[in-house]
């Protein structure tokens, strides 16, 4: 776990605003005890990594990075969205104290937003609101409930398929929320960014777990291409990841945080491996997580496929 830190006090962003887009206005929040204000706009919000049913409720535990993807989408009703606000309150029905200044979306009708914190806190329920403003400075919201706990968590995403270089299908993953980003969203989002697919080698290209920053030694491109629509987009930098073959004694589906946090594997381990359908492999991610990958099925090539379960301490 990370060292713990102020209640929430660490957000990490990494937001880029194109040309096109507007400027965010930098409005005063409401008083933090004010009730919640109405939610009256139509854009199409949804959690990438958390249910879209109910009021979704997940457990985490001091120390715990818990990370939130939205998936933000113009609708026939709504304009374009214009930008983020995220508010947190230890008790409901409150509008809660508003993290950082509004934060800058990008201007298009669809986009994934990644955010991320740390947990201090020791008990009770912290309760986060995601304010989506459009154009129109209409709200569309979405809504968290955190249980604080005292076992440290861990996420698990099943069946993620990355495609090859030559592949249309995405080729880089969070591991803390299951998203395969397109191409278009890679830059804003890249520090969450931890797992990418290739095919590396000659005369046989072999299949090959790798961190971003890694790829442009290996020679891959870290630009967009003109096919993706953000021609000249950056996709290369972003963070480290060290990659390990998992002992025999490891044990997917029983691994726990503990056992997660007992992996034997470290920055001295390289930032790729070539992998193998049926084998699991453990890494190390720049935040200090631990976690474990099984490979399902490798359909091999630089335009093929991989398809695998990531389990990642939070």
């Amino acid at each position: 776990m990370n060292k713990l830190q102020k209640l929430f006090s660490i957000i990490a962003f990494s937001v880029v605003c194109l040309s096109a887009c507007e400027t965010t206005e930098i409005t005063t929040p409401l008083p933090p005890t004010n009730p919640v204000p109405v939610a009256d706009g139509t854009l199409s919000v949804e959690f990438t990594n958390q249910p879209n049913t109910g009021t979704p409720t997940i457990n985490a535990a001091t120390g715990d990075a818990v990370t939130v993807s939205l998936l933000i989408k113009k609708t026939a009703t709504s304009s374009r969205p214009k930008s983020l606000e995220i508010y947190v309150a230890t008790v409901p029905d409150v509008r809660g104290t508003r993290f950082l200044d509004p934060i800058s979306l990008r201007n298009r009708d669809e986009q994934t937003k990644t955010i991320e914190y740390t947990i201090s806190q020791t008990s009770g329920k912290v309760y986060m609101y995601f304010d989506v403003i459009d154009n129109d400075n209409k709200i569309s919201r979405k809504f968290l409930i955190i249980n604080i706990t005292s076992q440290g968590q861990v996420a698990l995403w099943k069946d993620v398929t990355l495609g090859a270089q030559s592949n249309v299908l995405g080729s880089r993953v969070a591991a803390a929320t299951g998203d395969v980003y397109p191409v278009c969203d890679l830059e804003e989002n890249m520090k969450y960014v931890d797992i990418t697919y290739a095919a590396l080698g000659s005369p046989t290209a072999l299949p090959t777990l790798i961190s971003n920053p890694q790829r442009a030694t290996e020679g891959l491109r870290t630009t967009a291409s003109a096919s993706s629509g953000c021609e000249g987009l950056n996709t290369g930098g972003g963070t480290p990841t060290y990659f390990a073959l998992a002992p025999n004694s490891v044990n997917f589906n029983d691994a726990d945080d503990a056992i997660l946090n007992g992996l034997m594997v470290s920055n001295t381990a390289p930032q790729k491996i070539n992998v193998e359908a049926g084998k699991i492999y453990m890494f190390l991610n720049s935040l200090g997580k631990k976690g474990l990958i099984i490979v399902h099925e490798v359909v091999p090539g630089v335009a093929g496929t991989i398809r695998m379960d990531i389990k990642v301490q939070k």
